[in-house]
C-alpha cells in the first residue's frame, strides 16, 4: 500500500521490515487517537467507571505507541544518528513513565488508605517524567528534519512538540475556567497524538511486500 506522496520518502520498507510495519503502523495510529481521547476525559473523578475506562484505554494506547516508535528507531536509526537516538530514547523514558503513571491511577484507588497514599506518591514523579517524550520528540524532529530521513509533514509535528507544551501549558494557565482544560490536552495529549498518528501513517504507508 502506498503513502501519499505528502508523506513519501525515498526509500521503501521490504521484507521482515515490512511486515512489522504493515502491523506496527496501523497500531500506532489507532493508540496516538486513544491516548488523545483518554487524555481529554481524564478528568474524570477517581474511582468512578469512565476514570478506569479512561486509564486502561490510555496504557493499551502507549503500548501500541511503544511498538510503533520501535519499529521507527529500528527504520531510521542509521540514518538519523546519536541525536535521533537521544530523541527515540527520550520518548520512550517519557512513554513508560507514563505507563507507570496509568498503573498508579489505576491501581491506587484498590488499595486501603495509606497503601493508597503511598501509591499515589509514584504518581508524582512519574506524570512528571512522563513530560520528557514531549522534549524527546522535539530532538527526534529535529534529527528527522535535519537529515531529510522522513518528510517534514511527520518531523514537524514531533519538532513542534516541546514548545506547544510550554506554550499552551502557559497559556492555559493564564487563561483559566474550562478554555484552560481544552488549551492543556491541546498542547499535551492533543498534539502528541497528531504527531504519533503521522509517524503510524508513515510506517503504514512505507510497508511494502
Amino acid at each position: 500500500m502506498q503513502t501519499p506522496p505528502i508523506l513519501d520518502t525515498a526509500a521503501d520498507v521490504a521484507g521482515p521490515d515490512a511486515r512489522q510495519a504493515r502491523l506496527a503502523g496501523p497500531a500506532m495510529m489507532a493508540g496516538a487517537v486513544v491516548f488523545a481521547a483518554a487524555g481529554y476525559f481524564a478528568g474524570e473523578p477517581s474511582g468512578t467507571a469512565a476514570y478506569t475506562v479512561s486509564n486502561v484505554a490510555g496504557l493499551i494506547a502507549v503500548a501500541c505507541v511503544l511498538v510503533g516508535f520501535g519499529v521507527f528507531h529500528r527504520r531510521y536509526r542509521a540514518a538519523l544518528g546519536r541525536l535521533g537516538a537521544w530523541g527515540i530514547g527520550l520518548v520512550r523514558f517519557g512513554l513508560l513513565a507514563t505507563v507507570l503513571g496509568y498503573l498508579v491511577n489505576l491501581v491506587g484507588p484498590l488499595l486501603p488508605g495509606q497503601a493508597a497514599a503511598a501509591v499515589a506518591l509514584v504518581g508524582i514523579p512519574a506524570w512528571s517524567l512522563a513530560h520528557l517524550m514531549y522534549v524527546g520528540a522535539t530532538v527526534l524532529g529535529l534529527a528527522c528534519l535535519r537529515t531529510g530521513a522522513v518528510p517534514r509533514p511527520v518531523a514537524v509535528p514531533l519538532v513542534c512538540g516541546l514548545p506547544l507544551l510550554l506554550a499552551g501549558v502557559g497559556l492555559g494557565l493564564a487563561v483559566g475556567g474550562t478554555a484552560a482544560t481544552v488549551i492543556t490536552w491541546i498542547a499535551t495529549e492533543g498534539q502528541a497524538g497528531l504527531a504519533w498518528f503521522l509517524v503510524g501513517l508513515h510506517l503504514r504507508g512505507r510497508a511494502r511486500t
